[in-house]
């Protein structure tokens, strides 16, 4: 099942949808798991496990003269947690290959007695160059009974692929930051009258960077000239974010750049006089861009 760009899809824990392979990811797709209590046989057994025996963890009289106040949890035992309710949500039991990585953060403490559940966000899904397989990237928020995220972070996936195909094949409108994605794009902002007014007098590159991928793209007294990896003498200036920002802003309900922007979720390096100047322009080439996620994953 592929969703709508502005629609996403969630999932709950009884795995909703049935079984996944990577055609049926799309970014913009949220899953929300089951709840777990954590009792106090969790420290026991995690440190066990893991060897780390720190009093924080495991001493109730030192963990008191803490910050903490009471014993708290092993960081990792957030990844496990978040592991196991992954298995539970039952949507790739046969069809996963493999955890390729995991960047995390460790946010708030986790006590025995708390309750946790995740929300997880696709961001990314890239077919490898074989084709019978793609990478599924995800966004995780694992949060407690009282609605704050205790750890966040993003893990990629490896999962099977329905039908073997080449990866030139499939749809770019949420490759964000990728040359594809930015050939596309410059197509219809050339085909736009909006943005062709906001740039009719300017003389420059602009870059849009989505994670690790970035896409420069020419534009001339407000004609596009051209979208590349990179620029001969480099971008003018550079709209950047993560994977999650841009797939919220380009898969949610309505464009809120300048919002997100002031909120310090975008960043730029470069020319901030040229930003300025371009602000217009990069909220039509926001709608733009909206328009061609939503298009491609209908």
């Amino acid at each position: 099942m592929t969703t709508s760009a502005a629609q996403p899809s969630s999932a709950t824990a009884t795995g909703e949808g049935g079984e996944r392979y990577f055609e049926d990811f799309a970014v913009g797709q949220r899953f929300t798991s089951a709840t777990r209590e954590v009792t106090q046989r969790d420290p026991e057994a995690f440190t066990e496990i893991s060897g780390d025996a720190h009093p924080l963890h495991t001493d109730p009289s030192y963990a008191a003269t803490t910050r903490f106040a009471r014993p708290v949890l092993q960081g990792p035992f957030g990844i496990a947690v978040v592991a196991g309710l992954f298995h539970d949500l039952a949507v790739v039991d046969s069809t996963v290959i493999a955890m390729l990585d995991t960047h995390w953060r460790y946010l708030q403490p986790i006590h025995v007695g708390d309750t946790l559940h995740f929300e997880m966000t696709i961001t990314r899904c890239r077919r490898s160059s074989s084709g019978d397989r793609g990478v599924v990237n995800r966004h995780v928020a694992l949060i407690d009974q009282h609605g704050q995220r205790v750890q966040e972070g993003t893990t990629a996936v490896l999962v099977q692929a329905r039908e073997t195909r080449d990866p030139s094949e499939d749809p770019v409108g949420c490759a964000f930051g990728t040359a594809a994605w930015g050939e596309a794009l410059a197509r219809r902002l050339e085909a736009d009258r909006e943005f062709g007014s906001a740039t009719a007098s300017w003389d420059g590159t602009f870059g849009l960077r989505c994670g690790e991928d970035e896409v420069h793209l020419r534009v001339y007294r407000g004609r596009v000239l051209e979208a590349t990896r990179r620029a001969p003498l480099g971008a003018t200036f550079t709209v950047e974010a993560d994977e999650l920002t841009w797939t919220e802003l380009l898969t949610g309900p309505r464009n809120d750049f300048t919002h997100r922007a002031m909120r310090g979720q975008f960043r730029t390096r470069g020319s901030g006089y040229d930003y300025l100047r371009f602000t217009k322009a990069l909220t039509v080439l926001v709608d733009n861009a909206r328009s061609l996620a939503t298009e491609e994953t209908r």
